[in-house]
Formats: structure tokens, sequence, C-alpha cells
């Protein structure tokens, strides 16, 4: 298996304010490495760099400075960022937006496959419906379009999507952050479990410190474009270092409790 390596990545924006241009750097030096297996949580308040990060990781954006490797090799051309999305994957947050309103769910999942010439087209009806099985829904719901389904079975669909390409590595950028509480649970217990049946690295980016204790295994704190703490989830929520990394842990309610009930 292979380990997904973000190095010393620096991403700056040129951004107007008041009829000046001044540089705002989004992400500032963050090296991320994902070994075979792993769940890593990233977490940290809105703007602090940890999307930008995951989507560099990607290609969805271009870092300023910095390297992207996989399997120990640089990814640098766009045949190497085509050969990286077939083993790493990306999740989006809202499940609302991710799907094209006018495709079938069928004509989604199998896009990948079409893409990638991964299979004739004539299997490509049953790897869907194969998948959509695996992710708890009806073969049914490939022939529906995603204003039929509900935000559950439109973030359930999306999980299914990026695993068409039998990758090794997910990036879940807040996937349960707009659903409901007990959809949030569903959808993380079929995460757990896709992970243990299919052996996923998953890069888990998340603001919310109770789902990255019950769901990771090693955290990064993320603070204005810096990663301020990280190390394993037990030390950093049971002995956090850094002064940002305490005051999100003390915005958690009955902290304390959590972190007895995990131990």
């Amino acid at each position: 298996m292979s380990t997904l390596v973000a190095n010393r990545i620096v991403k700056t924006f040129n951004v107007k304010r008041g009829g000046k241009t001044s540089e705002l750097r989004a992400v500032n030096d963050v090296s991320l490495t994902v070994a075979p297996g792993e769940i890593v949580g990233l977490v940290g308040e809105s703007g602090c760099g940890k999307t930008t990060l995951s989507r560099i990781m990607i290609g969805i954006e271009t870092a300023t400075a910095g390297e992207i490797t996989y399997d120990g090799r640089p990814v640098k051309s766009r045949a190497d960022w085509r050969d990286l999305r077939r083993s790493v994957q990306y999740v989006f947050q809202d499940p609302f937006t991710a799907l094209c309103p006018t495709m079938r769910i069928g004509d989604a999942l199998a896009e990948p496959l079409a893409i990638h010439n991964i299979c004739p087209p004539a299997e490509r009806k049953a790897r869907v419906i194969r998948m959509l099985e695996m992710v708890g829904l009806h073969a049914d719901v490939a022939r529906r379009l995603p204003n039929q389904l509900s935000g559950g079975q439109r973030q359930r669909v999306n999980l299914a999507r990026a695993l068409m390409l039998e990758p090794k590595v997910l990036i879940c950028d807040e996937i349960v952050s707009g659903l409901d509480v007990s959809v949030q649970a569903q959808v993380l217990a079929l995460l757990i479990e896709l992970q243990e049946r299919l052996g996923l690295s998953l890069v888990f980016i998340s603001h919310d410190l109770r789902v990255v204790r019950y769901l990771c295994s090693r955290v990064l704190v993320m603070y204005m474009g810096e990663v301020v703490e990280q190390g394993a989830v037990e030390a950093v929520f049971d002995n956090p270092q850094h002064t940002y990394t305490q005051a999100l842990l003390a915005a958690i309610p009955d902290h304390s409790r959590l972190t007895a009930a995990a131990s």
C-alpha cells in the first residue's frame, strides 16, 4: 500500500483591499503524511487553511511552493495528477452541489469508469449497482436525479462515486457537517465500515473535535494557515500543548465526559 505526502506546502492568494493588493498566505509550510490504513484528522476553525491544503493534495488547487508525493514519487505533470486520482479521491462537503442536478445517479457513478476506461460499458451498470448496495442504497437509486434524494442519501452517493475507482485514500472534507445528527451518525458508521472493509486511508477534515476523537487515530490542528499541534488523538485531546488547541477543546460541551468515555 502507498503513502500520500504533502511536503512543506505553501499557498498564497492575492487579495484586493481598499484599492491595494496584498498577499494572503492561506497555507504556510504545512506537511502531512497519510500512511496506509491510517485515519488522520485535520481540524481548525473555518478559514484556517485545512480545505485549501486538502484541495492541493488532490490537485484542485495548485501549491505556491512545496510538493505532493504518492508512493514516493513526486506528483507534478497532468499525467501524474491523473494517475493520482485513481488512487486518491475527494468527497466534498456539500452533498447537494457535489452532484450534477441533471445527471441520473447511475450515470454519475459510471462517469469515473468511463473517464479512466476502467471496464467495458456493458459491465459498468453492474459495478454501479454493487457500489450503491455497498453504501446502503437500493439499486433503484441509479435511476433517480439528485433532487429526489435526501441529504444523507446524496452523501452516500458521493461516497459511492469516490469509491468507484477503488482508491487507496479518501479525503473527506466536512462530509457530515451539513447533515442532521442522526444522519451524521449513520454516515460515520458507514465510513468506518468501508475503511475497515476496503483498507482505506482517510484524511478527515472537520471543525467538530468530537467526531475527530471518535473516528481518527492521529490529528493535526491548524490555525491561521499553520499546523500548531499534532500527534495521536489521545495525546492531543488529553494533554493539549498549544493554547489554540486548548481553546478548541474547552469549547466542546462536556469535553471531560467525552474524554472519559473515549478512554
